[in-house]
C-alpha cells in the first residue's frame, strides 16, 4: 500500500513538472487578431469567378502584408478570413488599421464592382503556441469579438485596448458592451478609427469615453430635482383642471334653465 502511495505522488509530481514545462514552452500571452471579407458570395454572382478571384487574391495579398509589415504572424486562412498574432498590442492595432485603409484605397480605385468590406476583431491573453498554431480560450475571444463586429470596423477587446503602449497614436474609443457566443459576462469593445474625417466626427460629438460607467452623482441629482419639478407641475394643473371639468356640467344646465322659454 505504501509502494502503491508513492508511486501516485510520483506520478502526481511528474505531472505537476510537465504542466510546468508546457506553460513555460508554449504559453505565451500574445494579441490575436481575426479579419473576415464580408459577403464573398455576393461578390462572385456579381464579379463573377475570375474576377472575384482576383479580389480576393488582392483582400489576400494586402492583408498579409500588412501583417508581415507590423512583424506578426499569420497563422492560417480561415475561409475568407485570417487568424494573425502579434507579441505587441500595438502591431495588432497598427496592422488593423493598415488593412482598412487598403481597403479603402482598393474601394476608392473601383477596380471592381463590389465594395470591398472587412471586419477585424483583437484581444490579448495567455495563449498556447504549439507548432505556429494557437489554441485556447483568447483565441476564441478574439473570433467572437471579429463576428460582433459591423463589415468595415475593427474592434478591440478591453484587455487588448488596455495592452496598448500608447492609446493616442490611433484613435480608439468605447464603443459598446457586447455579449459574446458562449460566454456569460458581457464584454467592454473598443473602437479603432482609420480615417481622419471620421476621426474629427467622432471627437466632435463628444469625449472619448474609456469606460461605460455609471451616471455621475451630480447628473443622478440633477434627474431627480427635473422629475421632482414636473410632477409639482402636474399637480398644480391637474387640480384646477379637475374643479372646471366638475362646474362644466351645473354651468350649462343654469344656461338652459335661464333660457328655456316659460
Amino acid at each position: 500500500m505504501g509502494n502503491e502511495q508513492q508511486s501516485i505522488d510520483d506520478m502526481l509530481s511528474e505531472q505537476a513538472r510537465l504542466e510546468s514545462l508546457i506553460r513555460e514552452k508554449f504559453n505565451k500571452i500574445l494579441t490575436v487578431m481575426f479579419t473576415d471579407l464580408k459577403g464573398s458570395t455576393t461578390m462572385t454572382e456579381l464579379e463573377g469567378d475570375l474576377a472575384a478571384r482576383l479580389l480576393i487574391k488582392e483582400h489576400n495579398d494586402l492583408v498579409t502584408s500588412a501583417i508581415r509589415e507590423q512583424q506578426g504572424v499569420l497563422v492560417k486562412f480561415i475561409g475568407d478570413g485570417t487568424l494573425s498574432y502579434f507579441e505587441d498590442a500595438q502591431a495588432a492595432l497598427r496592422a488593423a488599421t493598415s488593412i482598412q485603409r487598403d481597403i479603402d484605397a482598393l474601394n476608392l480605385a473601383k477596380k471592381f464592382k463590389s465594395l470591398v468590406l472587412v471586419r477585424i476583431g483583437i484581444h490579448s491573453g495567455p495563449c498556447l503556441l504549439e507548432n505556429g498554431d494557437l489554441f485556447g480560450d483568447t483565441i476564441n475571444t478574439a473570433s467572437r469579438f471579429e463576428s460582433s463586429a459591423n463589415a468595415g470596423e475593427i474592434l478591440l477587446s478591453s484587455d487588448a485596448y488596455n495592452a496598448l503602449s500608447d492609446k493616442g497614436e490611433i484613435y480608439c474609443r468605447f464603443d459598446r458592451t457586447i455579449t459574446l457566443k458562449g460566454k456569460k459576462n458581457a464584454h467592454d469593445a473598443y473602437r479603432a478609427f482609420w480615417n481622419p474625417e471620421e476621426i474629427e466626427q467622432h471627437k466632435a460629438a463628444g469625449s472619448q469615453p474609456e469606460t461605460l460607467g455609471a451616471p455621475t452623482s451630480w447628473v443622478k441629482i440633477s434627474m431627480f430635482i427635473a422629475a421632482a419639478l414636473a410632477l409639482v407641475l402636474i399637480l398644480s394643473l391637474w387640480n384646477p383642471m379637475m374643479r372646471f371639468l366638475k362646474d362644466q356640467p351645473e354651468t350649462r344646465s343654469l344656461q338652459h334653465t335661464l333660457s328655456a322659454p316659460d
